[in-house]
């Protein structure tokens, strides 16, 4: 049965109730405000309208402060309102969409029922932002395709990397099929729908799912395992990780909090694996012995622990070897490509190169770094 509390919900104002379902979305993706910023499809920075539609909730998610059961707040918003104050943010250009999330509401077919009419009616109404749903577990295939054909994006949270540790903190749910199956599903559904659009339709996101790290005592190993085999299976394109912080009155109240750095680090080698070309074991040489990261960035300890492979040429290297390099990501690899040769650091700072990074690690016309602060040709 879903918990509601009907004397706090009925005598809350409307602004009350959105501040408290923008707070309750503490495990959904970006920040806790009714306007968050978020990646669009298109790889843009936007913001957006962010809200659950209710944090009444069926499920017991030990680290969830809308678990069932617990003692606090409850609010809702019906699907016109969540409508009318997206039309409202949105044509005072205070957003570029909606993120729509919520808690379970009975069950998961009943609630991605309710998140598909706002979709629907956004849509009806002539709403051409972006729309991005975030569906509960075990929501039906059917539903799924109906949502496709309104969202930009959507797709569901698998929290963490195995059927054992999801039992543990989502006890109402079956991660292989509640959670890997529907990842599945959307994988598929976001390929047929691009193939439908062609090149003028509406922009469809990537497949995307979130971890909560630190609720259990699972390993960055593990995690970082599970992100590479999600790119692989389910083409997951942006993993999300979110820090977790002990939340009072549930059963994980007295575990300490995770540290944020940590979910930092973990950001930064999903984008070894995604944009880099590396693989998980390759990020084996940034671990402890226990199989977790420390507070550095991971790209500067691969560089730091291979210095065979240094200093790189900046004029003959490969795109591989550059992006070996700290300071230089993917878009700055292209542009050395195409502008070479290269002749000064003034040249690479231009093409985006973060050089306070990258000069104990390059050479130009064979003049390298020999101290914190120089240059000088080879043999000085």
């Amino acid at each position: 049965m879903i918990q509601r509390n009907p004397v706090n919900e009925h005598h809350m104002t409307l602004m009350e109730r959105m501040r408290v379902l923008s707070e309750g979305t503490k495990y959904d993706s970006c920040n806790q405000s009714a306007v968050c910023h978020a990646f669009g499809p298109d790889g843009r920075c936007i913001q957006l309208y962010k809200t659950l539609m209710t944090n009444s909730c069926s499920g017991e998610c030990t680290y969830c402060p809308n678990r069932c059961g617990r003692d606090s707040v409850r609010a809702s918003l019906s699907p016109e309102e969540i409508v009318k104050i997206t039309w409202s943010f949105y044509r005072r250009n205070a957003i570029e969409g909606l993120f729509l999330s919520s808690g379970v509401m009975g069950d998961s077919e009943r609630t991605a029922e309710k998140q598909l009419e706002v979709a629907r009616l956004l849509r009806g109404q002539g709403f051409t932002g972006y729309i991005h749903i975030r569906v509960m577990p075990g929501t039906p295939k059917y539903l799924l395709e109906e949502i496709a054909d309104c969202a930009n994006k959507f797709g569901v949270n698998a929290e963490t990397t195995s059927s054992m540790n999801y039992s543990e903190i989502c006890p109402n749910f079956d991660y292989r099929n509640d959670v890997l199956q529907r990842l599945q599903w959307t994988r598929d559904l976001i390929n047929k729908k691009r193939r439908e659009a062609g090149s003028r339709g509406r922009i469809i996101g990537a497949n995307d799912t979130q971890f909560v790290v630190g609720a259990l005592q699972e390993s960055d190993r593990e995690i970082i395992g599970t992100v590479e085999k999600f790119m692989d299976q389910y083409e997951l394109r942006r993993p999300y990780f979110m820090s977790f912080d002990p939340v009072p009155f549930t059963p994980l109240e007295n575990n300490e909090p995770s540290p944020q750095w940590r979910e930092t680090r973990l950001y930064q080698t999903s984008y070894l694996l995604k944009d880099y070309g590396l693989t998980a074991n390759d990020l084996d040489h940034v671990l402890d012995d226990n199989g977790f990261l420390c507070n550095a960035d991971p790209k500067m300890l691969l560089a730091s622990c291979r210095p065979d492979m240094f200093p790189v040429d900046i004029n003959s290297a490969s795109r591989e070897e550059l992006l070996t390099v700290p300071g230089i990501g993917p878009v700055g690899a292209n542009r050395i490509i195409q502008s070479r040769p290269i002749a000064s650091e003034k040249e690479l700072a231009r093409m985006g190169v973060v050089l306070a990074r990258a000069r104990p690690f390059i050479e130009i016309n064979g003049k390298k770094q020999t101290n914190l602060f120089s240059f000088a040709g080879v043999g000085a």
